[in-house]
């Protein structure tokens, strides 16, 4: 059984649940968790400052998938709302990283068999 401990949040001192030993942080009270989950979200997010940034323009830069002509599949390309990466990477970057992609989109199309 685990040895007694202090609440990493509020200090009392609790016993750690069984299943979890050592690794328990604090006493198990709800306004405990809850900071704790807030402190470790925090340090999370410090580490990966980029995480959400990177998330909203993914999320910005994919429309809605249109439905293709029958019998073939739907254009990846259509579903990227070009103008607002044209505005995010500039002109010349965006039309050469829409042109490969098609170019590379056409080459595995015209290589799987139908």
């Amino acid at each position: 059984m685990a040895r007694r401990k202090p609440c990493a949040v509020c200090g009392k001192w609790f016993r750690p649940d069984p299943r979890v030993g050592e690794r328990q942080r604090t006493c198990g009270r709800p306004e405990c968790r809850r900071a704790w989950h807030l402190r470790s979200c925090r340090k999370w997010h410090q580490a990966n400052p980029d995480y959400d940034r990177h998330t909203r323009l993914q999320r910005r830069l994919v429309k809605e998938e249109p439905a293709g002509p029958r019998g073939r599949p739907p254009d990846p390309f259509a579903s990227i709302d070009w103008d607002f990466a044209r505005k995010r990477m500039g002109l010349e970057t965006s039309v050469l990283v829409e042109e490969t992609g098609k170019v590379l989109f056409r080459a595995a199309r015209d290589a799987i068999p139908a």
